[in-house]
């Protein structure tokens, strides 16, 4: 299916109720979404798969509204299609129209995904989750700070390592309830946002043993110009151009 003619349906209208109280539904076990893939299976199977993440790994939650955003138009129950694919399209799409908050939302999903690719019984528990890799501030002034800290996931593994940025509301004195999850392989650097940027240069510090934080550089340097939280996602940068001066 080209992605020229994928349009999700919830363009114009879309509001997410965070705090809205979802349906209960019965508990998914390993066993319905071990073999499902997500680059062709029908809706019902990637709605599986993402249940089961939202209900066994805490550091994830999103709503179905949310889950229901990637659907295609002509969407036809029974048929198989990449929510891969789709998932990151409507990602593109919700910057493209300004919609940040539909953008968080799905990228919760992309990172849920992500765990498709990670056997459940292979985490390896070194480094430990609460070694922090990298910390910054954005936002201040008029606009509400923000504190991000990048650590390893307890998924990360050496073979693949998968970085998790926690955000602190500075005013509020509160975390966010939910972290981005970033599988540094599969950044693409030459449109990196500045989440996944941050998450990056974080690693690459620790993994260097560099005694300051690259991102800190960045930003002073003036090539980003970061006034609050959705910068982080709405702006981009080229990693590659990191990568040839590291």
């Amino acid at each position: 299916m080209e992605t020229t003619d994928v349009l999700f349906r919830t363009h114009l209208n879309y509001h997410i109720e965070a705090n809205s109280d979802e349906e209960q539904v019965r508990q998914v076990t390993w066993d319905e979404i071990e073999n499902i893939d997500l680059h062709r299976c029908t809706f019902s199977d990637f709605k599986t798969f993402l249940t089961y993440i939202r209900d066994n790994y805490p550091d994830y939650y999103f709503s179905d509204a949310a889950i229901d955003a990637v659907k295609p138009t002509g969407f036809n129950e029974n048929e198989k299609y990449d929510f891969v694919s789709l998932t990151d399209y409507a990602k593109h799409t919700a910057i493209t129209i300004g919609n940040m908050t539909l953008f968080n939302e799905l990228q919760k999903l992309a990172s849920a995904i992500e765990l498709s690719n990670i056997n459940q019984y292979d985490f390896d528990p070194q480094p430990p989750v609460y070694e922090e890799l990298g910390s910054c501030v954005v936002g201040g002034a008029n606009i509400d700070a923000y504190k991000l800290t990048a650590y390893f996931h307890e998924s990360s593994t050496k073979e693949r390592p998968i970085v998790a940025v926690r955000s602190y509301s500075i005013s509020t004195k509160t975390y966010l309830l939910n972290p981005d999850i970033i599988d540094i392989y599969s950044i693409y650097k030459p449109n990196a946002t500045l989440m996944e940027t941050f998450a990056y240069m974080c690693y690459e510090d620790y993994r260097q043993h560099r005694t300051y934080q690259s991102f800190d550089n960045l930003l002073i340097s003036g090539l980003v110009d970061v006034e609050g939280l959705e910068d982080m996602y709405s702006i981009h940068y080229n990693l590659n151009a990191f990568d040839r001066q590291n």
